[in-house]
């Protein structure tokens, strides 16, 4: 039996369909969504919740399979959704006091062609969801959770000759207690390949509030140089505490590390904000002790053939539903989870909906 909440949610703003407009911002302690829920279904029972407004470019809305419905970040939540990203209540995601939610990606249309995913529907594809019961839940050891990992060169374009990837950028502890945002916005080679230089852009918060951007000019000449964010300045000897990020030009290397003895971590700031619209710094949840990238079971791209989504493939600047599914493991019962629609019933993008069910 399935049941069905679908149930539009109105939104006052004006957004356009796709899928990098701004629309309405929306708070962490004021959930919007459908107006009622299905809390603790039954075994193998389908439900279908949405369309929920994920459609703030800047803010996680939270989802708790206990109450069948979206709540605020302060209470007990298994998915955050933003736009076209489904993250864990993980550790990277939710903080020290996170549940260690897990996923694990079936990837069972990962294979299929863009016509085929086209093709879907989700009356289609319910009778496939539904038979995905408990047998089919693998060992323990194949749950992930969302998780940060190192990426050193990932301030870079890496096909073809390196270049700076602007649109990647760090949120920053820095040595000296402050914290900043950073990103690269160019990489300069000599007609032998070595590094002339490499430009990199900060803002140091001041309070509660960001700064205006600041940049650097870094000439390595073949040898490390470490830079002083607070003071937007390469330091002549890296003693101590002085420093915050050291660039190794080594064509084996080309990678940006960091004072971990001093405590300096970043965490990936999201596709939106941008560097550029970024209004903190400080409210990451946790600060690795390298150059982060978010990681996780389900990816966040609208590329990748293992994602809730693909994109444009009737040429219309659209997201269109993979139905791939997922497993969600939250305490000891697990759930199968599908994203059938990513737009209202009006249109509006960044309304997703989905399915799920608990089959253990």
């Amino acid at each position: 039996m399935q049941f069905s909440v679908r149930r539009y949610v109105g939104a006052m703003c004006q957004v356009a369909v796709v899928i990098g407009a701004t629309a309405c911002s929306e708070g962490q302690t004021d959930p919007t969504g459908p107006g009622t829920s299905t809390p603790e279904p039954a075994v193998n029972q389908i439900v279908t919740f949405g369309p929920l407004n994920a459609s703030s470019t800047d803010t996680l809305v939270y989802f708790s399979f206990a109450t069948g419905g979206l709540v605020a970040k302060s209470a007990d939540w298994d998915l955050a959704f933003r736009r076209y990203e489904l993250r864990l209540n993980s550790p990277a995601i939710g903080g020290a006091t996170s549940k260690n939610v897990l996923g694990y990606a079936f990837d069972n249309n990962k294979g299929a062609t863009d016509a085929e995913v086209l093709a879907l529907s989700p009356t289609s594809t319910l009778s496939a969801f539904d038979a995905l019961r408990d047998a089919s839940i693998p060992s323990d050891d194949k749950f992930q959770t969302d998780r940060l990992t190192e990426n050193k060169q990932g301030y870079l374009n890496l096909s073809g000759i390196p270049s700076a990837n602007a649109a990647n950028y760090w949120k920053v502890r820095l040595a000296g207690g402050g914290y900043a945002t950073l990103h690269a916005t160019s990489i300069v080679f000599t007609p032998q390949f070595a590094v002339q230089s490499l430009t990199l852009e900060t803002r140091v918060q001041n309070g509660s509030v960001l700064g205006a951007p600041q940049s650097v000019l870094l000439t390595p000449n073949g040898q490390p140089v470490a830079i002083n964010i607070a003071a937007n300045a390469a330091v002549a000897s890296a003693i101590g505490c002085n420093w915050d990020v050291r660039f190794d030009p080594s064509p084996s290397q080309l990678a940006l590390t960091l004072n971990t003895a001093c405590s300096v971590g970043t965490y990936p700031g999201p596709a939106s904000p941008t560097f550029a619209t970024a209004t903190s710094a400080t409210d990451a949840p946790q600060y690795a002790a390298y150059l982060a990238t978010l990681v996780g079971p389900i990816p966040n791209s609208v590329v990748d053939k293992s994602a809730p989504f693909r994109y444009n493939l009737t040429g219309t600047d659209r997201l269109h539903p993979a139905f791939n599914v997922y497993l969600v493991k939250s305490g000891v019962k697990i759930y199968k989870l599908q994203v059938t629609d990513y737009y209202s019933n009006t249109g509006v993008a960044g309304f997703p909906t989905i399915r799920y069910a608990r089959i253990r």
